[in-house]
C-alpha cells in the first residue's frame, strides 16, 4: 500500500471512530415490554377472609388492576395481596434481564399505604429448589406512594436482595449481591404492614430498557479492533520490510557480483588495452601510460617527468628469420627475447614491445653507466641463449641507450635512444651504443 492509499484508509478509520465514538448515544435501547401484552401470564395472590370475601380481587377484564381490601382488627403479618408476571419458561428456567439496567414503570395507586414493593425473584441452583417457590432470590425496591402515579424510570442497580431473605436461606455475603440472569416473575406487593381499608393498583406498564452493549464494552471493543488493526499493520509491515530487506540484499548481490564481474572485466580490458598479446609485455600504449603516471600527466612530451635511461632494443635480421625459418618461429623468438629482457632487469624497470621486433626498456633512477652495464647482460644472455626450436637459432640484438637529460621529454629522449640504435647496427649490430648529448 502507497502512502497516499494508505492515508486515505487512516483517514477513514478515524473518521469511522469518531461515528462509532459519538454514535453509541443515539443507537435506541433495546426494550422489553411486558405490560400491556395480551400474552402475559398475570396472577393475583389472594385468601378468603373471616368474612367471606376476597382479600384481593382484579378488578378489569385484563388483569392489570386490581384491589386489596383489610377488615378492621385482622391482624395478619403479610396481608395476601400480591401481583405477578410470571416470565418463568419451566420450574427452574426463566428470561434473563441482566442485560437490561432500567425497568420503566407506571403503576397507579389509591389507598393509605407509604411504600409499594416490586420485587423480581430470580432462580439460581446453588441456593434455589423448584418445590420451593420462595427460595429464589429476591431482589426489591421499595417506592414512596407518593411517587406513584405516573411513569417511573428506575435503574435496577436500585434493586437489593432482601435481608429477611439472605437470613432465612443463610447465603454468604459472596453471594448476596442482586442477581437477574434467570428471572422467573416479577411481583407488586406491600413491603410493609397495610392499614384496613381498601388499597386500588392498576399497572399500565412495566417495560425493561438496556443499552444493546454497554458503553464501556464499546469502547473498549473501539480500542480492541484498533489495537488489532495496529497490530495486523505492523506484522504486515515488518513481512513486507523482510521481503523488500531480502529483495535489496538480493539485488545489492547481484550489483556486488555484477560490479566485481565489471571490475573483472575492466581489468582484463585494461591489461589487454597495454599488454603486448603475444610477448605478454607492455605495449605502446602501455609504455605511453607508463610515462604518463611519472608526472600524473596522459601526455609524453611533459618537462616534470623523473629522471630515467631509455634502452631501444632491435632484434639482428628478424626479417630474414620470418623469410628463413616462417613467422611462428619468428613468434618464437620474439616470446624467447621477451623472456630474457624481463628477466635480467631491476625490479622497478619497465619493458614493452615498441613495435615488429623492436623493444622498449625503461629504468627509472638509472644512470648511464648502470644503463649500459644491464643492456650488455641483456645482449650477451640473448647471444649466448639459442632459441630453443626443433633446431636451435642463435640470434642477437642491437642497443640503443640514452639517459634523460634535465627537462627533457620522452620524445626526444627516445628519439636520442633510437638514434644510438642506428649506430649500433651500422657498426655490425650486435652491441650496445649510448646516445649522444644532443640529437
Amino acid at each position: 500500500m502507497n502512502d497516499k492509499n494508505f492515508n486515505s484508509v487512516l483517514l477513514a478509520s478515524i473518521l469511522i471512530t469518531l461515528i462509532l465514538v459519538v454514535g453509541v448515544h443515539f443507537v435506541p435501547n433495546k426494550r422489553l415490554l411486558l405490560l400491556p401484552d395480551s400474552s402475559a401470564r398475570l396472577y393475583l395472590l389472594t385468601k378468603q377472609l373471616p368474612d367471606g370475601s376476597p382479600s384481593s380481587e382484579w378488578t378489569n377484564d385484563q388483569h392489570t388492576a386490581w384491589k386489596c381490601t383489610k377488615p378492621e382488627h385482622y391482624n395478619i403479618d403479610y396481608f395476601p395481596c400480591a401481583f405477578t408476571i410470571d416470565m418463568s419458561k419451566s420450574a427452574e428456567i426463566g428470561i434473563d434481564l441482566s442485560s437490561f439496567n432500567h425497568i420503566n414503570l407506571h403503576l397507579n395507586y389509591q389507598g393509605s399505604s407509604n411504600k409499594i414493593r416490586i420485587a423480581i425473584r430470580n432462580f439460581n441452583n446453588d441456593y434455589s429448589k423448584a418445590s420451593d417457590n420462595n427460595s429464589t432470590k429476591f431482589n426489591a425496591i421499595q417506592i414512596h406512594a407518593s411517587e406513584l402515579n405516573k411513569e417511573l424510570h428506575l435503574p435496577l442497580s436500585s434493586f437489593a436482595v432482601a435481608d429477611w431473605w439472605l437470613t432465612q436461606y443463610n447465603i454468604p455475603l459472596s453471594r448476596s449481591a442482586p442477581e437477574m440472569n434467570n428471572t422467573m416473575v416479577i411481583t407488586v406487593d406491600f413491603g410493609e404492614p397495610i392499614q384496613s381499608g381498601t388499597h386500588s393498583f392498576e399497572l399500565k406498564k412495566i417495560e425493561l430498557q438496556g443499552d444493546w452493549i454497554a458503553v464501556e464494552y464499546w469502547y473498549l471493543g473501539i480500542l480492541i479492533l484498533w489495537l488489532g488493526s495496529i497490530f495486523i499493520f505492523a506484522i504486515k509491515r515488518l513481512f513486507e520490510l523482510n521481503e523488500q530487506t531480502r529483495h535489496d540484499t538480493q539485488v545489492i548481490n547481484q550489483l556486488s557480483n555484477t560490479n566485481e564481474q565489471l571490475q573483472e572485466e575492466t581489468n582484463k580490458f585494461r591489461r589487454l588495452s597495454t599488454v603486448d598479446p603475444l610477448t605478454q609485455l607492455y605495449n605502446r600504449f602501455g609504455i605511453d601510460q607508463i610515462i604518463a603516471s611519472f608526472s600524473g600527466s596522459s601526455h609524453l612530451h611533459s618537462p616534470s617527468i623523473p629522471n630515467y635511461s631509455l634502452l631501444v632494443i632491435d632484434i639482428d635480421h628478424f626479417k630474414h628469420v620470418n623469410d628463413q625459418h616462417g613467422h611462428d618461429c619468428g613468434d618464437l623468438v620474439l616470446q624467447h627475447i621477451a623472456k630474457i629482457i624481463q628477466s635480467n632487469l631491476r625490479a622497478g624497470d619497465f619493458v614493452g614491445r615498441w613495435g615488429g621486433e623492436e623493444f622498449v626498456v625503461i629504468m627509472p633512477g638509472a644512470n648511464q653507466k648502470t644503463a649500459m652495464a644491464i643492456a650488455e647482460i641483456i645482449r650477451e644472455v640473448i647471444f649466448n641463449t639459442p632459441c630453443n626450436l626443433e633446431k636451435p637459432l642463435t640470434v642477437s640484438a642491437s642497443f640503443g641507450v640514452s639517459e634523460r637529460h634535465i627537462d627533457e621529454d620522452f620524445a626526444s629522449c627516445f628519439k636520442r635512444a633510437d638514434n644510438a640504435l642506428y649506430r649500433a647496427k651500422q657498426q655490425g649490430r650486435n652491441c650496445s651504443v649510448y646516445a649522444e648529448e644532443q640529437l
